[in-house]
C-alpha cells in the first residue's frame, strides 16, 4: 500500500534535491568599503530560480520596513502549497529612500542566498567588521577639527535666542586619539516654542552651564554666531537666564 506524503514532507524533499543542484554563485561584484567581494542580487536570482522551478518550488521576497529598520519577509512557496517564511530588519544608516532602498536590497541578496544554502560573500573575521570606523558617521564640524585642530568658535555674538529651554546636552565628537591637540567639541539643543534648534561649543563651562538650565528647566537667552567652517550651523557663545 503506497504512504501518502503530506505537503510538508513534499516540500521537504523538493528543497533538499533543489538545495543539492544549486552552486556557489561567482562573487563578481566588489565591496569597497569593507574591501571584499560578492555575488549580486540578479545573478543569485539567475543561477536559483530555474533550478526551483524544476523541483516546484518557487521564492517571493517582500519589503518591510518597522521600527526605523528596513529589509525583508523571504518566503519559499512548494506547489503543494505548503511555505515557510523568514524575516531580516536592518539597521539603516539613514531613512532616505536611497537608504532605505539599499538596505532592502542588501537584505534581499542576503536573506536568498541563505535560504538556498549559498556562500555568496567573503568570509570576513569578526574584529574586522568592528574595527573599521565609518567615518561619514562624524560630524562634518569634527571632520574639518580632525585637519584643523586650532579651530575655536566666533568669540562675537550676532544673533540671540530669547526665551528658549535647553532639552538635550551631548557630546557631538571628539579629537582622535593621538591627535596633536585635545578637544570636545558639545551640542546643545533648544525649544523655541516647539521648534528645536541647536548650538555647538567647545567651551565645556558653557555646556555645564546649559545642563544644569535644562536640568532646572530654566528659560535662558542664548547669544550664538554662524560657525566660522560651516555658516549653516550656529555655535553657543553665551548662556544666561532670561530676565
Amino acid at each position: 500500500m503506497k504512504t501518502e506524503t503530506t505537503p510538508q514532507q513534499e516540500y521537504a524533499s523538493a528543497l533538499v534535491d533543489a538545495i543539492g543542484e544549486l552552486h556557489n554563485v561567482a562573487k563578481t561584484a566588489s565591496n569597497p568599503y569593507f574591501k571584499s567581494k560578492y555575488a549580486p542580487l540578479e545573478a543569485i536570482v539567475d543561477a536559483t530560480r530555474p533550478v526551483l522551478l524544476k523541483h516546484g518550488l518557487a521564492i517571493t521576497q517582500a519589503p518591510l520596513f518597522m521600527e526605523g529598520m528596513a529589509g525583508v519577509e523571504t518566503t519559499i512557496i512548494h506547489k503543494s502549497g505548503y511555505s515557510t517564511t523568514t524575516t531580516l530588519l536592518l539597521p539603516l544608516k539613514d531613512q532616505s529612500p536611497q537608504g532605505v532602498g539599499g538596505a532592502i536590497t542588501y537584505a534581499r541578496r542576503y536573506s536568498l542566498a541563505a535560504v538556498c544554502g549559498l556562500a555568496t560573500e567573503d568570509d570576513l573575521d569578526g574584529n574586522e567588521h568592528l574595527q573599521v570606523k565609518k567615518e561619514e558617521a562624524r560630524p562634518a564640524v569634527a571632520k574639518v577639527m580632525d585637519r584643523s585642530p586650532s579651530v575655536r568658535p566666533a568669540g562675537a555674538v550676532t544673533g540671540v535666542w530669547r526665551g528658549v529651554l535647553p532639552t538635550n546636552t551631548k557630546v557631538a565628537a571628539k579629537s582622535k586619539e593621538g591627535s596633536p591637540k585635545v578637544w570636545t567639541l558639545y551640542a546643545v539643543e533648544f525649544n523655541d516654542n516647539g521648534k528645536i534648534i541647536e548650538a555647538m561649543t567647545f567651551d565645556e563651562k558653557l555646556f555645564d552651564a546649559a545642563t544644569e538650565f535644562g536640568t532646572e528647566g530654566t528659560i535662558v537667552d542664548v547669544g550664538v554666531a554662524p560657525s566660522k567652517k560651516d555658516p549653516s550651523k550656529f555655535e553657543l557663545v553665551t548662556i544666561s537666564p532670561t530676565e
